[in-house]
C-alpha cells in the first residue's frame, strides 16, 4: 500500500529532516522513507492518510481518534452514513475531511479523568484527487510512552492465524488464560504480543456466541422465560439480542429470590466467574447473605461479552426486577464493571474484592527477593490496623522500606484504597462480605444447599454456646439471632478480653469511655491503643 504520493509533484518532504525523526515503510515492494505528519503532505486516499497518522501516534507513544469528518456527496447519496452497518458504514477513504485528535484533547471533567486537553491535531481534506494536510499541530502537553504503545486500545489486535488457533484450543476445552498463556510463550513475551487476556476473551466469546448459540437455542430460552412466568407471574426475565437478532445477555430472578433480596438485598456480590457447559458464556450470579451467614441468591445473568454495555443492561435488569438499588457492591477489579456501577449505580458504595487484591499483590511483587516479609507486612496492615491513618502510614512504610514507591502495584492499591481497605470501610454495613468468594463459591450451592435445611438445624440443633447472662447484650441475642450469627458475637465478645473499658464521663443519658487495646499486631508501631467510645442509652446508639 502506498503510504503517501512520492511523484515528482509532490516537494521533497524529508528535505533536511533527521532520520531519527523519520519513518521506514514498504511501498510496491521498496523501502520508502518519509516524515511525520506536516502540513502539504499528500496522500491518494483519505484512508491512507488515516493509516499513516495512526502509524505515527503508535510509533510516538499515544492514541488518536477522528474528531470529525465530512462524507464524499457520492458515498452520502448512496446511502452510508456514519451510523450505517456493514456496506453503509462510513471508511475514512469514503471522507471529504477528517480532523484527528489526540485522545487527551478535551475537558477534564472529573477526578481520574486522563484528559489533559491537548492540543495536537492534523487537519486533511480532499483535494485536486489527493488527500492533503492543511493543518498539523504534533505538541502534545502531556508524556508519550512509545514503549506501551502495544497497550494501547486503538493498536490491540489479534490476527488470523492466531485467532484461529486460539479457536482451536478453546473448542478442545484449553482455558483461556491459558490459550494466552501459549501464545505468549511462542512470541516470547509480552513486549512482541499485541493483544491482551481481555481482547482474547472477548474475541473468543462473540465466536462462540455467533457459531455456538443458535437461533433455536435462544428461542428455547425465550420459550422456557415464557413458560416460568405463566406459572410463576412472579418470575422476572429479560433477554437481550443485537442488530441482526442474535442472542447477546439475559436475565432472570424468580419469586423466592426477589422476596429474599427484599430482606438481604442490602449488600451484593457480583462476579462472572462461571462458564456454562456448552456455550461456555460467563454466568454471573448476584449474590447476598442470609440470616444463617449463609449465601443466597437473588439474580443471574448469561453475559457473552465482559464489556460496559453488557454490565450496563445486566445492572438495569437488577433495578428493574427489584425495584431498588443495593446499598453495596462488591465486585472484582475489572474495568468494565467498575464503569457500569458508576453509570447505573451512581451513589452506591462499590468495594472490591480483597481477595483479589491480596491475589494481585502476589502475581505483582511475587518475584521480589523479599517478598514474604512483605506479604506480612501487607497482611498486617490490611487485617491489623482499622485506622485509616494508621494503615496509610503502614502502607508507606512498607512502600519506603523495600523501595515500592514508584509506579507499580504498590502505589496503584494505595492510590484506589479507599475502595478495598477494610480501614476505609469501617462503619459501613458489609454483612461481613469482603470478596467475591460467596460468587466463586455458588457452585456447591446451586447443587445442595436449601435454607430450608438452615432453618430446621437451627431449631434442631442448636449451637452448643454457653450464654454469658452477666452480658445483657448475649442473653437478649441468643433468643433473636441464628446459632450461627449469635455464634459470631460470642467470638467477638470474647476477641475484647484483652481490652479493658473504663467509664470517663457522663452527660445525662450520654455514657463516654475509654477502651484500652493490647494489639495483637507485631507491627513495628507501639502495641497498645486506645479508643473514645460513646453510648446515647436513651437512643440506644
Amino acid at each position: 500500500m502506498a503510504w503517501v504520493d512520492l511523484n515528482e509533484s509532490v516537494p521533497d518532504l524529508n528535505e533536511n529532516v533527521p532520520e531519527s525523526s523519520q519513518y521506514r515503510l514498504i511501498t510496491d515492494g521498496q523501502e520508502v522513507i518519509v516524515n511525520p505528519p506536516s502540513v502539504g503532505m499528500c496522500f491518494t486516499t483519505g484512508h491512507e492518510f488515516f493509516e499513516f497518522c495512526q502509524l505515527y501516534a503508535f510509533k510516538e507513544g499515544f492514541e488518536m481518534f477522528i474528531k470529525s469528518n465530512k462524507l464524499k456527496k457520492e458515498y452520502k447519496e448512496s446511502g452510508v452514513s456514519k451510523s450505517g452497518v456493514g456496506k453503509y458504514e462510513a471508511k475514512p477513504h469514503m471522507m471529504e475531511l477528517i480532523r484527528l485528535k489526540c485522545k487527551k484533547g478535551g475537558v477534564k471533567k472529573g477526578v481520574g479523568s486522563n484528559v489533559t486537553g491537548c492540543k495536537m491535531n492534523i487537519y486533511g481534506v480532499s483535494r485536486d484527487g489527493l488527500f492533503t494536510i492543511l493543518t498539523c499541530d504534533l505538541q502534545h502537553n502531556h508524556p508519550l510512552n512509545p514503549d506501551c504503545s502495544r497497550l494501547m486500545v486503538n493498536y490491540r489486535c489479534i490476527d488470523g492465524t492466531t485467532f484461529k488457533r486460539a479457536m482451536i484450543n478453546d473448542m478442545g476445552g484449553v482455558s483461556i488464560s491459558k490459550n494466552f498463556g501459549t501464545h505468549l510463550i511462542e512470541k516470547g513475551g509480552y513486549e512482541n504480543i499485541t493483544f491482551n487476556n481481555r481482547d482474547l476473551r472477548n474475541a473468543i466469546n462473540v465466536e462462540r456466541r455467533s457459531s455456538r448459540f443458535s437461533a433455536a437455542d435462544a428461542a428455547g430460552l425465550d420459550a422456557y422465560f415464557k413458560a416460568q412466568r405463566d406459572l410463576h407471574p412472579e418470575f422476572y426475565s429479560s433477554i437481550q439480542v443485537d442488530d441482526d437478532g442474535v442472542f447477546t445477555n439475559a436475565f432472570w430472578s424468580d419469586a423466592r429470590s426477589r422476596g429474599t433480596c427484599k430482606y438481604f438485598g442490602d449488600v451484593i456480590t457480583f462476579d462472572t466467574t462461571f462458564a456454562c457447559n456448552r456455550y461456555r458464556i460467563p454466568f454471573a450470579p448476584f449474590i447476598g447473605v442470609n440470616h444463617h451467614g449463609k449465601s443466597i441468591i437473588f439474580a443471574t445473568a448469561l453475559i457473552s461479552h465482559e464489556n460496559t454495555p453488557s454490565f450496563v443492561w445486566v445492572f438495569e435488569e437488577f433495578l428493574k426486577c427489584m425495584g431498588k438499588a443495593p446499598l453495596g457492591i462488591l465486585t472484582d477489579q475489572d474495568k468494565a464493571i467498575c464503569r457500569a456501577i458508576e453509570l447505573v449505580f451512581p451513589g452506591v458504595r462499590h468495594r472490591l474484592c480483597l481477595w483479589h487484591m491480596l491475589q494481585n499483590a502476589s502475581k505483582n511483587l511475587g518475584s521480589l527477593s523479599d517478598w514474604k516479609k512483605i506479604d506480612t507486612l501487607i497482611r498486617t496492615a490490611i487485617h491489623d490496623l482499622i485506622d485509616p491513618d494508621e494503615f496509610d502510614e503502614a502502607w508507606c512504610h512498607v512502600m519506603d522500606e523495600y523501595g515500592l514507591r514508584g509506579p507499580g502495584w504498590m502505589k496503584d492499591a494505595y492510590d484506589n484504597r479507599r475502595q478495598w481497605a477494610p480501614a476505609y470501610n469501617r462503619g459501613k454495613f458489609w454483612a461481613g462480605m469482603s470478596s467475591t468468594q460467596r460468587s466463586e463459591g455458588m457452585n456447591r450451592f446451586f447443587k445442595t444447599h436449601e435454607e430450608k435445611q438452615d432453618n430446621f438445624d437451627n431449631i434442631d440443633k442448636p449451637a452448643k454456646i454457653d450464654v454469658d447472662k452477666s452480658v445483657l447484650v448475649e442473653y437478649v441475642l441468643v433468643k433473636t439471632y441464628t446459632s450461627e450469627k449469635f455464634a459470631e458475637v460470642v467470638k467477638e465478645r470474647r476477641g475484647l478480653t484483652h481490652t479493658n473499658v473504663t467509664k470517663t464521663s457522663c452527660h445525662g443519658s450520654v455514657v463516654l469511655y475509654r477502651a484500652d487495646e493490647k494489639l495483637t499486631s507485631p507491627f513495628w508501631r507501639k502495641r497498645f491503643k486506645s479508643f473514645d467510645v460513646r453510648v446515647d442509652k436513651e437512643n440506644d446508639i
